[in-house]
Parts: C-alpha cells; structure tokens; sequence
C-alpha cells in the first residue's frame, strides 16, 4: 500500500511514516520544513521527500495521512484536495496508526498535560529491557534510540497520545497511563471542564478489562476520571511501595514519571530488577534538559517546557542540578490563546523561580494569529522581583547573551517553538569569540 504523509517532518508524523516504512508500506511525504530534527533518520530509511507542498506529490497514492498542523494552518492545501478530488482516503496521522499500525496489538497509550513524551520513552524501554520487542510512537527523540520511535514484532505497541484536538480519543488502550490534567490548549477546549470531559470519553473508551494509572489521584480533575467505568482495574503508586528510583536525569518530575512507568512495567508481569534497572539507566529526550554543549564554560541546554507548570518544575530542576552557578532563561512563549489564557500562572512561575536572568523573545505563532493582541513585552512588564528582560528575536537573543554571560553560567533555551535553534547561534557565537 502505497502512502503519502503530509507535513511528515513533525514529531508524531515522523514517527508513523518511520514504523510504516518498516512495516512494508511504500512511503513518501512532504514538509515546508527542511529544517527538521526528524527528516535525517527518514531519509535515512529512504523514504522519497519532498520541501513543499504541490497536487503533484499526491501521485498513485492509496492513501494520504495529513497532521492536525497542516489542516489547522491551511484547510485547503492543495495536496489535501487533490487527493479528495481523485477519491483517494485522507486520514489524520492518528486515525492512520489507530486503524493501520496498532491493528491487533495492545496499545499501551500513556496521555497528560506534562511528561507524556518521557514516561512513554521509559515505558517503551522497560518493555524493550524485558524482551518483550514493542511497536513505540513518541514525540520526541529518545536519545539512546536516536529517533522518536520504535518497530517491533511483540503484541504492546506504546503510544504518547495526544489530548490536543481530542487526538487520543482514536486508541482503544489496554493500559492507559494519565500523568496530570491541568487546563491547556486554549485554541480548541473552551474551558478546563471541557478538556476534562475530553479524558473522561478517552477513559470510556478503554477495552474491557483494561488498566488505568494515575500520577495524582487526588488532583480534582483526575478524581473525575477516576472510576468512570467499572471494567478498568485502577492503579496508584503508594507508600507502601515505593519503588528504589534513582536517576540519571533530574527534576522530581521525572521521578513521578519513572513511578507510572514502573507500575505499568508491574502490570505487565515485568521483575522489578528488570524495571528499575532500566529507569534508573533512562538518559532521557530530547529538548527536555538536553545538553547541547559548552563553550567559554558557559553550559547551554534546551528544554520543551511551555506551560506555566512545567516551566517552574524544569527551573527547580536546574536549580537543583546547578545550586550555585548564575542561571540564564531564555524563553519563548509558544501560541498567542495560551500566554493569554494561563498569563497570571506564567507571570508566577518565573517570579516563584530561581533563575537569575530572564529573557523573553516573541511568541512562537504556530498555528494562530494574534488575534489576543498580546506580546512578550506584557509578560515582562508584568513580572517582578526578576531581572526580566524582553528581546525580539534569536539572532538578537544570541547576540546579547554572548556578549553579557560570564564564564561559569548556564543557559536555558525554553519553549516549544523555534527556540530550540537558539542554543546553536548561542554557541557558535560564544565559539567565535574565542576564534575556535
């Protein structure tokens, strides 16, 4: 089966052209990104690629698999119509692994406002660590796989799935992991009831029999998950038995991650020898405290943080990590609807912060306009008892903190945007002062 992926260059696309191509289809796809962390490991796997979108990629396809991204952007891309006009299925990239990739397996889908794409890389490894060969889709690089994914013969197939736009409502899990709910995407729920109800239907949606974990049973969004069918046997860590985690990458976050993979790892039959091996050996993912490297021993990292929540857990990270260096944020807000509806919660997160200098560049667009008539300089007008600063762009962001950090400082380029080009100007400008 021959199919084309459009906008095949994002996170969760890559994943599903990568584990097609080495399920047997013939793949091809396209991206106005070039630029993209993700196309160097498909091309890799010689899957055809195209920089731009045109009818003519649409060919003798039998189906096209299009990202939320590109209808949101555009609804009528051209490729799209095209393939509706020959009659040719369009699927979204979900429907597509739903009812294409995971047919006959045991989806294993772990979904959250925050640390989905972490604790679906440590349950995807635990898995892999006791031999039981799975399929894994992720959104994000797992640096010890050096891609976002995963093909295996066993009968798990382990999805990072998505709340956004109702996307995890296409998976029909076996054992469902809900890290945290906290209100989000602004740009399609209405309000936090809304996208509560959303997780509620996802829950319903359970096969018979199934298992639920939590992360906080006794947050009072996930109480109202909690219990909503009574075929689903529900799991929670106790104190009665915590698990021995110790682990390499740092954030009480991500321990809180490790203990829901470590009782999915429990469900499974998994030897907890096995499991906590495997998470305390965890190195982590991408854009999540990645260290991209020092020069004039300044060191940059890159983190995807970019709600209010996970921005103050991945500073007290850093701070944990760095107790003593002087610390630099560089932020990038990511969307005009959420900076304006969770505004008071930024606002707090970096005043209750013990980050030592903030950088605020533009709001990364995405998918919207600006619409909200809001701008980074509001934030920083609005945040005290910190020496915030507002500056345009990255290649500006680059140059001021090249010429003002000192040695010994660490920086973080945060957000979910652009932002993560940053560190690269940001070192080859430190580089290049030194002429090396």
């Amino acid at each position: 089966m021959k199919v084309h992926f459009i906008g095949i260059g994002g996170a969760g696309t890559s994943a599903a052209a990568a584990i097609a191509k080495k399920k047997g289809f013939e793949v091809s796809g396209c991206d106005i990104d070039s630029s993209s962390s993700y196309l160097p490991e498909l091309k890799k796997l010689g899957i055809d690629i195209k920089i731009g979108h045109h009818p003519s990629h649409v060919n003798e396809n039998d189906l096209i698999v299009n990202s939320y991204a590109i209808e949101k952007v555009n609804s009528e891309n051209s490729e799209i119509l095209e393939a509706k006009k020959r009659d040719i299925g369009v699927f979204t990239t979900e429907e597509f692994v739903s009812q294409h990739l995971a047919r006959k397996k045991k989806i294993i889908a772990i979904t959250g406002t925050h640390g989905k794409s972490t604790t679906s890389a440590m349950v995807a490894m635990v898995l892999e660590d006791a031999g039981l060969d799975p399929t894994a889709y992720i959104g994000a690089i797992v640096l010890k796989w050096g891609r976002n994914y995963r093909f295996g013969k066993g009968e798990y197939f382990v999805i990072e799935a998505d709340e956004y736009r109702e996307k995890f409502l296409n998976y029909n899990p076996k054992i469902g992991i809900i890290t945290n709910v906290e209100f989000d995407h602004p740009d399609f729920y209405k309000d936090e009831e809304s996208m509560v109800q959303s997780f509620v239907n996802f829950v319903k949606g359970f096969e018979k029999d199934s298992k639920l974990i939590v992360g906080d049973k006794n947050n009072e969004n996930i109480k109202k998950i909690i219990g909503v069918s009574q075929d689903i046997e529900f799991l929670e860590s106790t104190k009665d038995h915590e698990p021995k985690i110790n682990l390499q990458i740092p954030g009480i976050h991500n321990v809180e991650n490790a203990k829901l993979a470590f009782l999915c790892g429990e469900a499974l039959g998994i030897d907890e020898e096995t499991i906590l091996k495997t998470l305390n050996n965890f190195t982590g993912i991408s854009r999540r405290f990645e260290f991209k490297g020092e020069a004039s021993s300044v060191k940059v990292f890159d983190d995807y943080a970019h709600h209010p929540t996970e921005i103050s857990a991945s500073l007290l990270a850093f701070r944990e990590k760095f107790p003593n260096e002087r610390i630099w944020c560089v932020y990038q807000p990511h969307m005009y609807t959420r900076t304006k509806a969770l505004f008071t919660k930024f606002v707090r997160s970096f005043e209750e912060s013990t980050v030592d200098k903030l950088i605020l560049i533009d709001i990364f667009a995405a998918r919207e306009k600006n619409t909200e008539n809001i701008s980074s300089l509001d934030l920083v007008k609005r945040i005290k008892n910190k020496d915030a600063k507002y500056i345009g762009d990255l290649e500006q962001t680059a140059v001021y903190v090249a010429k003002n950090i000192s040695t010994g400082d660490v920086v973080v380029a945060m957000g979910a945007g652009d932002i993560n080009k940053l560190s690269g100007l940001i070192l080859n400008k430190l580089r290049g002062q030194n002429g090396r």
